[in-house]
């Protein structure tokens, strides 16, 4: 590795010595999602908390030397990086080999999901404790973690299904416990829901229901920690069922009770004051069949080729005042990738001259910051999603390459 891979390297030397393995089993789980299935629960390894004191100050002095070359560079865009399954790990092997190439790509932004299982309103203190070992971990590289929560508690359920106010209840109360756990350590942002738009993570009949939801939990970070951005939308880029999602413009003007014009599509007050809190809007761009230059002929499908078609529909948001001016000039991709398996797998080498093309795009239309998702592909050689820029055996592909060196 080069240089950022050597300072991940001592920043894991100080890392990994105060680690213990707790006896009994855990009902969480470390690995990454599939875009649309359930997680196993796993054993951890738990970080101990009393010297969390002792390792901010080490670490402050390893990511300067992480940042040092490069704090100079233009702030324009911010590289992420999403794997999960690594990022999250018990196995240190496993972890260091995602820092040490998130540091050689010189990742800023690490997104990183909990897991509700739709009823908890706590979050389980094995996942507090994987997610306050990334944030360590991170520090150690220059990175801060995006912190949201993944679920599917639409799966499965007919067209028919509703989100209880004791679901959402709970769901409010698991961000706050989510923030709580992680208040003092260097946290970049938080989202306040995963996808509102797919039919498994929201009901789509309650779309105005979300609005509130979403600014309860806004409110919930918020309260537990205070200096810390959240951003809402997570936007899933088109329906890519015909099972009842919904294109991301679509929902959104319904959850903001907007007409296709967006004026108010009702005189009552309850319309006309519709606000989603956020400090930023955030997107999923991917499109596995056309370039990302390429735009779609529907302008609420926010494919990244209709990035600049979406970024208009939100600052229309924005003059309709259901969002803040500012929110609507913070908008953040956190999820981009191109499959490596099954019918939309797109070739390395395609994927890696559509990834450049895709961050120039993005950097131009003033995005803040772009996440791919997934480092390396899954073991399960029958896992439903794979977008890894490192094969399952270790071998690098072209989008790597092109990943390390976008600036």
């Amino acid at each position: 590795m080069e240089q950022g891979a050597a300072i991940a390297s001592i920043g894991w030397c100080i890392l990994s010595r105060d680690i213990t393995v707790p006896t009994g089993r855990s009902s969480g789980s470390n690995q990454s999602p599939t875009k649309d299935a359930a997680m196993p629960p796993t054993p951890i390894l738990r970080l101990t908390t009393t010297r969390l004191p002792l390792y901010a100050a080490l670490l402050a002095l390893v990511a300067a030397l992480a940042l040092g070359s490069t704090s100079s560079a233009s702030a324009a865009m911010t590289k992420g990086l999403e794997d999960d399954r690594m990022a999250l790990s018990d196995d240190p092997t496993v972890r260091q080999t995602f820092w040490a190439h998130a540091a050689d790509a010189k990742v800023k932004t690490v997104r990183v999901l909990a897991r509700w299982d739709g009823n908890a309103s706590t979050v389980p203190d094995d996942q507090i404790q994987r997610l306050r070992r990334a944030a360590v971990e991170g520090s150690a590289v220059g990175a801060r973690l995006m912190v949201g929560i993944y679920h599917g508690i639409g799966r499965g359920k007919p067209r028919s299904f509703r989100v209880r106010s004791a679901q959402s209840s709970a769901y409010i109360a698991f961000a706050r416990s989510l923030a709580g756990g992680l208040q003092d350590l260097p946290i970049g942002s938080y989202l306040t829901w995963n996808e509102p738009n797919y039919k498994t993570t929201w009901p789509q009949a309650q779309a105005r229901e979300w609005v509130r939801v979403s600014n309860a939990t806004y409110a919930a970070f918020r309260s537990a920690d205070p200096n810390v951005p959240i951003y809402a939308g997570e936007a899933a880029p088109e329906t890519r069922t015909k099972n009842g999602s919904t294109m991301p413009g679509a929902f959104f003007r319904k959850a903001l009770c907007l007409t296709k014009k967006y004026r108010s599509a009702s005189r009552r007050s309850s319309c006309r004051k519709t606000r989603l809190r956020t400090d930023g809007f955030t997107l999923h761009t991917y499109d596995f069949t056309r370039a990302p230059t390429k735009r779609t002929r529907n302008a609420d499908q926010w494919t990244h080729g209709n990035l600049r078609s979406a970024l208009r529909q939100i600052k229309r948001f924005a003059k309709a005042k259901r969002i803040s001016k500012k929110a609507a000039r913070n908008v953040h991709i956190t999820e981009f990738a191109y499959r490596t398996q099954g019918r939309h797998a797109t070739r390395p080498s395609r994927a890696a001259r559509w990834l450049k093309s895709a961050w120039r795009s993005a950097r131009r239309a003033g995005v803040r910051s772009f996440t791919w998702y997934q480092l390396q592909d899954p073991p399960e050689v029958n896992t439903d999603w794979a977008s890894g820029m490192i094969s399952r055996s270790g071998t690098t592909r072209a989008t790597w390459s092109a990943f390390r060196t976008l600036r």
